[in-house]
């Protein structure tokens, strides 16, 4: 049987297609900013279909200010997949798969994709906290546990199991706003000149820069410097690589910090001993977990597709589920 999924977000999508029987895999992620490519997102779709038992989807794009609310961006993300993929169904935030014709709440089917990355983990390992951190936000995802967890976006920032904070695409003035230079801390431009992808650009840290610049100029270290220097209102001609250095090391301790203590909140009370990292900034995730005191398993390591955990779990549910 050959499943074939897809994770629909607001700058990546991502997809999985696997064979039961050969068991081909492969795992994909595109960069696809939906706020600049809304029209060509059937095309897209169609390009990078393939012939399948059962194609399942999950989104979180709805929430991009392409589109007017959530439910405009539910309907033309489901029109999309209608007219592209073959006979696709649809995984709500109650954890079932429906067809369009089923569907009596739009809304339910909104920021959807941590529900299959919680049934993988979980299958998998019983207990624990997933911790999954994109290019845009980190997911907190308890399992295992009575714990009380948000099913939309709203829910999961009031409960603190979302945390806007990314490896790629988040401002470094939304991390900090401070930053060491010299002997002292100095209050840094909250203009957006650079973003974390060229912090950990500057650090090594980086294997792809795959989303855009701020600037729209290249992805070098030395462009990425040149953008950091802006928040300091001067150049490379005034700063020394030495200063952009520690300052990127000051901008990933913070942002460690802050997943650490958002993880400390959703675990407060309980008890948790193993925490399990993945997406693209596992690396981070990796160091937040460590700081909490947790056991902490980088599943790049381990899981062939670790940065693309929902449609991993989505292929584990159709399967379980006998969708195929």
């Amino acid at each position: 049987m050959r499943i074939l999924t897809f994770d629909i977000g607001g700058a990546n999508i991502k997809r999985i297609i696997y064979d039961s029987k050969s068991q081909y895999f492969k795992s994909d992620i595109f960069y696809f900013p939906i706020w600049k490519k809304k029209d060509e997102l059937f095309e897209f779709l169609r390009l990078k279909s393939s012939s399948a038992n059962v194609v399942g989807v999950t989104m979180t794009a709805e929430i991009s200010d392409t589109f007017f609310d959530n439910i405009s961006g539910i309907m033309y993300i489901i029109d999309a997949c209608e007219n592209s993929l073959n006979n696709p169904v649809y995984l709500t935030v109650n954890g079932e798969f429906v067809k369009k014709a089923d569907i009596s709440d739009p809304l339910e089917l909104g920021a959807s994709n941590w529900i299959a990355s919680k049934y993988y983990v979980e299958k998998k390992y019983k207990k624990g906290i997933l911790l999954d951190v994109g290019s845009t936000t980190s997911d907190i995802i308890p399992f295992g546990t009575k714990i009380k967890i948000g099913k939309k976006d709203l829910e999961r920032l009031i409960n603190g199991q979302l945390v806007y904070t990314g490896f790629l695409r988040t401002p470094i003035s939304s991390v900090v706003k401070s930053v060491p230079y010299r002997r002292s801390l100095i209050r840094i431009s909250t203009e957006l000149f650079a973003i974390t992808a060229d912090v950990y650009n500057v650090l090594g840290m980086l294997e792809n820069y795959s989303c855009d610049t701020p600037d729209g100029k290249g992805k070098s270290k030395i462009d990425s410097m040149r953008r950091i220097s802006r928040h300091l209102c001067a150049s490379l001609n005034d700063i020394k690589e030495e200063h952009i250095l520690k300052i990127c090391e000051y901008v990933y301790q913070v942002q460690q910090e802050d997943l650490a203590n958002a993880i400390s909140e959703v675990v407060n009370g309980y008890s948790f001993k193993n925490a399990y990292v993945c997406g693209i900034g596992s690396k981070l995730g990796e160091r937040a977990c460590e700081r909490v005191g947790l056991n902490t398993h980088n599943l790049s390591g381990i899981i062939s597709g670790y940065d693309n955990l929902p449609c991993l779990g989505m292929v584990e549910m159709l399967m379980d589920f006998g969708k195929v």
